[in-house]
């Protein structure tokens, strides 16, 4: 198409920003608006630059209509066979969820209270629209008809009930399933059931559904009813895969738009993803610091699979609130939420809603590090600076749909069995209990009382060969990464914005405080100047704190999650010639004098009222433009014709003039014919 001066200007630009969106036509010959292609946004029109002028003669217009034509053609069966459900997720789809909060216990009636205080808190505005309920909801057994039911004493009006509940107050609703039998509490999941049970939450008003990996038969921890299980080697992750896509491929059957999040706790299934849901989990659970520390440093490798419509998914949200199961400190949860925007991860909650203290709202309502999160782009943020010890760059990619995975001297990062129990290695054995907890793997000393590795003979029984690291069916996690030792160390990562700004998070995960000064030249930075302005996304204030800076910038970061999220813009050479620093962030410090009893800070009414207005007058000013688009592709219908009629006409002529010279002119009538057509199509 870029050869020819394409007349048909607003159906060029929705094709190319409904190819970057991956999303189905309605109509025969494409989408006439962004609307029906998924779009509806400023920035969706990007992709190659298309020539789009009106001028040209008529047989390049008559060209450029016959190849318009083919390419609808082609694009028409390619959307046939393209996937439903591919553009549920343009940015990291943003809720809550029930596990962190409440685990195996989440009822009808604790569900209604969430939600109304999600509300009442303002999340549904600031974009958690998700309500998603993780395990447990389900009863023991599935009904006659062999669907599953919410269990009746927990859900007494049934899970389609609450799902109506949740969809009248603004938000959508999620729910929880296994790729295995039974899901991780032992209760009934999709295996063998995908279409049936698609069916059911698509009856019910399900829009996500969360498909976890627990006792899977062929990629799954052992089981003495599965022969087979306790290893997921090549074999055993082509067949998880197809349970995932088998489920994704009933979604896409069911009729309703179904978020699908892939929760396979593995790297490999990255490269992957993508053939399978709009999110697919990297890693072991994260329930502690050290657990936000390696997942983390797992994500740093991922990148090249992250972005709309296919995430990386790092896990849920920590908070501090008191309440729920799993929590944080309040600065290691700013901590962690600050580097999951800049990440581009998928934001899903886990603080106790029903208790969440002013602090935790404060950090999960900062709508400057939302609008970093939810950046149109969807760029992977990567690492810049670090002086954090080496992670195994493991060999990940895909080879007939199957992941390959290699992890380079991968013995190093395996535990030692030291009999009943395992450890990192045989001096951590013994655990104070002495020679009793040394066997295995290891022997005891009884001279220097010391727990040392083992040597060949030194067990009467065959010694077992070791798992290779890369066929464990448990969930990813080096364990010598989850140790405090690992982490004493700062990261610097950045992520570039639709803006040309850059975005940045600097963090501390080592128990002693740091201060970094990073050379701008060190952040690869898209643009040439020296000169940057800085804004601090946490700091008070942050609508009006910028800072032109040179050289270099210093950050200040407390003990154990200390972090900056700042907001870079190139700057004139001229703004700043001395080396500059950009403050610390003053809420960044405050935690510790922080009061759980006051209210939260809030902007002032008024301000409030604006900011309202200025959205409604952008979704309208969005509206109009959407209907005036959609009025100029109607009125193109026209012209269509006549391209069309003028390329039937030239072939006309051409065949009438072959006829001429084929005849010999014999017939009187034809050359006048032919003159008579070949002045109708000039």
């Amino acid at each position: 198409a870029q050869a020819f001066a394409l007349p048909f200007r607003p159906f060029a630009r929705i094709g190319r920003c409904c190819r970057a969106r991956a999303r189905p036509h309605a109509a025969m010959f494409g989408p006439r608006s962004c609307r029906q292609c998924g779009l509806g946004g400023a920035g969706s029109d990007s992709g190659a630059g298309v020539r789009r002028g009106r001028g040209g003669s008529t047989a390049r217009t008559a060209a450029a209509a016959t190849v318009w034509w083919a390419v609808l053609a082609c694009t028409a069966g390619v959307v046939q066979g393209a996937v439903k459900q591919g553009g549920l997720a343009p940015t990291p789809p943003m809720g809550y969820n029930t596990w962190n909060d409440l685990e195996c216990k989440p009822t009808d009636k604790q569900l209604r209270k969430i939600v109304a205080k999600l509300k009442q808190s303002g999340f549904l505005e600031l974009g958690y629209q998700y309500v998603n309920i993780d395990d447990c909801w389900m009863s023991n057994e599935r009904d006659a008809t062999n669907r599953l039911k919410g269990e009746p004493k927990f859900f007494p009006n049934g899970i389609a009930d609450l799902a109506k509940f949740i969809h009248s107050n603004g938000f959508k609703f999620g729910i929880y399933t296994d790729r295995a039998p039974t899901t991780c509490m032992g209760l009934p999941a999709s295996m063998g059931h995908e279409e049936l049970d698609a069916k059911t939450f698509a009856e019910w008003g399900v829009d996500f559904v969360k498909n976890d990996g627990c006792w899977d038969p062929d990629c799954g921890v052992y089981q003495p009813t599965w022969p087979g299980s306790g290893t997921c080697p090549a074999t055993g992750r082509r067949k998880a895969i197809k349970k995932y896509i088998k489920m994704w491929q009933a979604l896409n059957k069911s009729g309703r738009e179904i978020v699908h999040a892939v929760c396979g706790w593995q790297p490999w299934y990255a490269p992957v993803g993508r053939r399978m849901g709009h999110m697919w989990r990297i890693g072991a659970d994260v329930r502690d610091w050290e657990g936000v520390y390696e997942t983390a440093r797992v994500m740093e490798l991922l990148g090249q699979w992250h972005g709309p419509n296919g995430w990386n998914d790092p896990d849920m949200l920590l908070g501090s609130s008191q309440g729920a199961k799993l929590t944080l400190t309040p600065l290691q949860a700013r901590a962690q939420f600050s580097l999951w925007a800049v990440m581009a991860a998928p934001l899903i909650l886990g603080v106790s809603i029903l208790h969440i203290s002013s602090f935790d709202l404060e950090t999960y309502s900062n709508k400057d590090v939302i609008r970093v999160n939810q950046d149109p782009l969807g760029r992977p943020a990567r690492v810049v600076v670090s002086n954090c010890p080496a992670y195994p760059k493991f060999n990940i990619s895909a080879l007939d749909g199957v992941p390959q995975f290699v992890v380079p001297n991968a013995a190093l990062y395996q535990d030692v069995v030291c009999g009943s129990h395992s450890a990192p290695s045989c001096p951590e054995c013994p655990q104070g209990h002495g020679e009793g907890w040394c066997h295995g793997d290891c022997r005891w000393v009884p001279l220097t009382k010391k727990c040392i590795p083992g040597e060949p003979g030194d067990r009467n029984e065959p010694k077992e060969a070791k798992l290779p690291l890369e066929d464990s069916p448990e969930p990813w996690s080096l364990k010598p990464f989850r140790t405090p030792r690992m982490r004493q160390c700062q990261q610097v990562w950045t992520k570039e914005l639709v803006s040309g700004e850059v975005a940045l998070a600097a963090i501390n995960w080592g128990s002693q405080p740091s201060t970094l000064r990073v050379a701008l030249s060190e952040l690869d930075l898209p643009w040439s100047s020296s000169s940057v302005t800085v804004r601090d996304l946490w700091y008070k204030g942050s609508v009006t704190n910028q800072w032109a800076v040179a050289g270099a910038l210093e950050i200040n970061l407390d003990a154990d999650g200390g972090h900056a999220v700042l907001r870079l813009r190139e700057a004139p050479d001229t703004l700043g010639r001395v080396a500059g620093a950009a403050p610390v962030s003053a809420a960044a410090k405050s935690w510790a004098s922080f009061d759980p009893g006051a209210p939260a800070e809030m902007s002032p009414p008024e301000e409030r009222l604006r900011s309202i207005e200025r959205r409604q007058r952008f979704r309208q000013r969005l509206a109009d433009a959407m209907r005036q688009e959609e009025d100029i592709a109607a009125s193109f219908a026209p012209d269509l014709l006549l391209p069309l009629a003028a390329a039937v006409l030239a072939s006309l002529a051409a065949l009438a003039v072959l006829l001429a010279r084929l005849c010999g002119g014999s017939r009187a009538g034809l050359p006048g014919a032919t003159a008579a057509i070949g002045a109708a199509a000039r």
